[in-house]
């Protein structure tokens, strides 16, 4: 538990330098953008290819990655029953929602909390490989099949997902980490130098998005009071089934059927209570169906993603 608090405190910490730098407007307008496109297509694939090339890959391919994708499964699975069964939403609505209480920000938070706190960023690979092989893709797709065109192109999904520079650098780190192929020290350091910039830097472009945390918050009461009333109770549905249920349902699995236990268990259970994944706006406002749905719940659940892993903590510790 100390060491959980420990490492929170220095993601905290270096979000808040983010934060101040983005009230004091050290880094200028177009800083959040800048370091999001750096991790994004530069720091983070170092990052990860340099991580898995030097791992066996047989330990992310197995339980990690079944605990993942299931009870991401079962979270949305949930969702989507209680709002067409229970709330009445509509399939637009339901998709969104479904897509908030199951994809995880395994990017942006998990990274840097897998590195801090639970030691490696190898634990968020998994959720990594399942949500940008399967899941982010289906979604994107469910999105615009519900959307007010209905229309969607299978060759620009494929094209997305392979030319992911996430899913690549994973799928080169992976074939290296599986056939035990070395490069030359030459190669590598350099990929690790960048690769270690990753996680600093994602935590104060968070930190840059913060800044104008209260603004968001203003369109979103003013959304639900005027225009959607009803979104309040998705949100909480949403935020509930995404840091409750699906690490309630990833522990099940991990104890019952897998017998994982100490730390293994714990970086399971910690990546499942993940906060909702920005794609889930992305998707949303791409196709304008439920952007209040999308925004509240990637807020509410990124605001509460750190007292949720503090307490699933306190409860496996």
């Amino acid at each position: 538990m100390s060491g959980v608090l420990a490492g929170m405190s220095v993601v905290w910490a270096i979000i808040v330098l983010g934060w101040v730098l983005g009230r004091l407007r050290v880094l200028g307008d177009g800083a959040q953008e800048v370091l999001n496109r750096l991790v994004y297509y530069v720091a983070t694939p170092c990052l990860l290819f340099a991580t898995l090339a030097t791992t066996d890959i047989r330990a992310l391919v197995g339980a990690p990655l079944a605990i993942a994708a299931l009870s991401a499964v079962a979270s949305a699975t949930a969702f989507a029953l209680l709002s067409r069964l229970v709330l009445r939403r509509s399939p637009g609505e339901t998709v969104v929602g479904a897509m908030a209480s199951s994809l995880a920000n395994a990017a942006h938070l998990g990274i840097p909390l897998a590195a801090y706190v639970l030691g490696s960023a190898t634990h968020v690979v998994p959720v990594l490989l399942f949500q940008l092989g399967f899941f982010t893709p289906l979604f994107f797709v469910l999105a615009d099949l519900v959307s007010r065109d209905g229309a969607t192109s299978p060759r620009r999904v494929v094209r997305v997902v392979v030319t992911n520079p996430l899913v690549v650098a994973s799928a080169l780190g992976m074939a290296l980490g599986a056939t035990g192929t070395t490069l030359p020290e030459l190669v590598m350091e350099p990929i690790r130098v960048v690769g270690a910039a990753a996680v600093p830097s994602v935590l104060i472009a968070f930190g840059l998005s913060m800044t104008g945390m209260a603004t968001a918050f203003r369109v979103v009461d003013d959304a639900v009071a005027r225009r959607h009333r009803r979104t309040g109770a998705s949100v909480a549905l949403a935020a509930a089934l995404k840091l409750a249920v699906q690490p309630a349902v990833a522990w099940l699995l991990a104890t019952a059927v897998f017998g994982l236990r100490g730390h293994a268990l714990f970086a399971v259970v910690a990546m499942a209570g993940l906060p909702t994944a920005q794609n889930t706006y992305v998707a949303a406002f791409r196709t304008g169906t439920a952007t209040s749905l999308a925004r509240g719940a990637v807020l509410a659940t990124t605001l509460l993603a750190i007292p949720s892993l503090a307490a699933i903590a306190a409860l496996l510790a």
